[in-house]
């Protein structure tokens, strides 16, 4: 008897193979220095090969030093590598075709962290939100916070302002209709504008320009947005890399990459990889994000469609943001055949990070109300405008902070349905593991508003935490006794902190139980929720603030010591009691309208 199919278990066979090396000619490799090589001492090196070795540059900005080396020689790499063993390169890779070579890895500690270049290479930016009509048309139903949208709310999440996005793709149709800082070739003379997709991504994320009627207002609309043309798919595996590196350099904060890149693995793509991971953003990381791409191929041995995405694809790098598509019902896209079966229309595997809307959304260049299969390249776009607001809440995050605040603000995807499936093994695995993962959605759907909140204050954090996400968006949203920064920083500390996170829910579970029936007040010791607060408090202050932050940590903490008896402290108490008056409320009193301003704000 056959043992039945286990929880997290499905048909992960991807139909692509690896292709054997058949490099040449014409030779075409990349050479990777550990310092800037001269091209002359390149050439010279490689003379055996032949009088026709053309040497080009490609980046020279620490800590990546790439060369193309093309010949009409018969040469592999290792040979290539053999004769320039001379000269500091760190490895030699093919520029055409893909390589799992894990090389040797970059000295990031002798690199500068990246800084937004300035002068005419300039990536502008707009400092401050502007004011958008935004539709509320049925297309645009992936921004709203019911079904399977995003949960986007503008008073919480703002609108990117401050922000950049770098989307690559292999054409550029379209992008007279989006507001775009600019379009880069990397690795083609000219750009070609045969199809509509990347200006669809660059759309979705940040909206199109304002001459259409109306204008489509995407996530982030005032993130600043730049395309990366790179080569069709197929011609090189030096392009994407490059783009992408390009993109860091140039001071994105996310990059979104959802063309089809499937078989471009290579050392090089982990250079750049390593680049935005541990120097883009100043240091703190740029996103990269890809799509799951769709493979509905069977393999050899199977009846099933592949829909695997494979472990030597670039989406299954653990530094890319992998996103699925999701359905308007929260659950995986599945799509209607005209016999009225359903299909999945994206990859699944032990890769995927997040699902964000994927289903029929509103096309951007309509002037009514289109539909348009967005599937895992519009998912991916969307998911790059969510981080983007993200990151225009709280500058400061670092990129592993980034993925703990979307990783505990998720929402669970729906079941799946299970009627009319063309094949039922189509939507395997059934089952989710224990830290929530699902090899279909990831570790959940992304919610816009939630991870907002929790990105811009420490309470907010921790009210969304214990489930009050009202609560938290609405204490984020008004006048707090603390600053800005200060908040931003605190949200960092604490998420490094499981220990303060718990003290802090300690105090508001307490007040919530307090609020509840205020007489039991008076059961506990006075001045003992002022103390709470101080314990706390005195650990972030040990945590390094910044100097503006660490004046004012102290002086909240001389003044909540002082609070620790007579009215101070009561006032102290009727002010934080006054959160949890009423949970169903969203008109809480702005801070500034209690007396706890009048004890903590510094």
């Amino acid at each position: 008897m056959k043992s039945p199919r286990a929880a997290w278990d499905f048909p992960y066979q991807p139909a692509r193979r690896e292709q054997p090396y058949t490099e040449g000619p014409p030779l075409d490799v990349v050479v990777a220095g550990r310092v800037e090589i001269a091209a002359e001492a390149l050439a010279t090196a490689l003379r055996p090969l032949g009088p026709d070795v053309i040497v080009e540059p490609l980046v020279a900005r620490a800590p990546l030093y790439w060369s193309r080396v093309r010949s009409q020689s018969r040469a592999t790499p290792e040979e290539v590598a053999t004769l320039l063993s001379g000269l500091p390169v760190r490895y030699v890779a093919s520029a055409r075709s893909e390589t799992m070579l894990a090389a040797e890895p970059l000295v990031l500690s002798r690199a500068q962290r990246v800084e937004p270049a300035s002068g005419k290479a300039a990536w502008a930016v707009h400092r401050r939100a502007r004011r958008h009509s935004e539709s509320t048309t049925g297309g645009r139903w992936f921004l709203g916070g019911s079904g399977g949208g995003i949960g986007l709310e503008r008073r919480v999440c703002g609108t990117g302002a401050g922000t950049r996005l770098a989307v690559i793709d292999n054409e550029t149709a379209d992008v007279e209709h989006l507001e775009l800082d600019r379009v880069c070739c990397v690795g083609v003379e000219g750009a070609p504008a045969t199809m509509g997709h990347a200006a669809l991504m660059v759309a979705w994320s940040t909206g199109a320009a304002p001459a259409l009627a109306p204008p489509f207002v995407g996530v982030a609309p005032d993130a600043s947005a730049r395309l990366y043309c790179i080569p069709k798919p197929g011609v090189d595996v030096v392009s994407l890399p490059l783009a992408l590196a390009t993109a860091v350099f140039d001071g994105a904060d996310v990059v979104v990459c959802a063309t089809y890149v499937e078989g471009t693995v290579s050392p090089m793509l982990d250079d750049a990889l390593d680049v935005a991971s541990h120097l883009g953003r100043r240091g703190r990381g740029t996103a990269v994000v890809f799509p799951t791409g769709r493979e509905a191929a069977s393999p050899g041995d199977s009846i099933h469609a592949s829909l695997s995405l494979g472990l030597g694809d670039p989406a299954s790098d653990p530094r890319v943001h992998c996103i699925a598509p999701g359905g308007r019902d929260g659950g995986w896209f599945l799509w209607q055949n005209p016999r009225g079966q359903v299909r999945p229309f994206a990859n699944r595997g032990p890769a995927v990070r997040w699902m964000t809307p994927g289903d029929d959304i509103a096309h951007p260049f309509s002037s009514h109300d289109r539909l348009f299969h967005s599937e895992s390249s519009g998912a991916s776009a969307i998911a790059a405008g969510v981080m983007l607001l993200v990151l225009g809440c709280n500058p400061g995050l670092r990129l592993h902070e980034l993925h703990a605040i979307l990783a505990r603000t998720v929402d669970v995807p729906s079941e799946d349905a299970v009627d009319a499936l063309v094949d039922p093994a189509d939507v395997l695995p059934r089952g989710i593991d224990r830290d929530g993962h699902s090899a279909k959605s990831g570790y959940g759907r992304l919610n816009a508003a939630r991870a907002c909140a929790c990105a811009r204050d420490p309470l907010a954090l921790e009210l969304s935490a214990m489930g009050h996400d009202d609560l938290a968006k609405s204490w984020c949203t008004r006048r707090r006794p603390y600053s800005r920064a200060s908040a931003r920083w605190a949200v960092r500390a604490i998420l490094a902190r499981p220990d303060l996170e718990h003290g802090l829910r300690i105090v508001l579970r307490h007040v919530r139980l307090v609020s509840a029936a205020p007489s039991r007040d008076a059961a506990h010791a006075r001045g003992a929720m002022a103390r709470q607060l101080a314990v706390v408090l005195r650990e972030l202050s040990r945590m390094h603030p910044p100097p503006r932050v660490r004046v004012e940590v102290a002086r909240a903490l001389d003044r909540l010591t002082s609070a620790a008896s007579g009215s101070a402290h009561a006032a102290l108490e009727r002010a934080v009691y006054a959160l949890f008056r009423d949970l169903d409320r969203r008109d809480i009193p702005s801070i500034e309208d209690t007396v706890f301003s009048d004890v903590v704000r510094s």
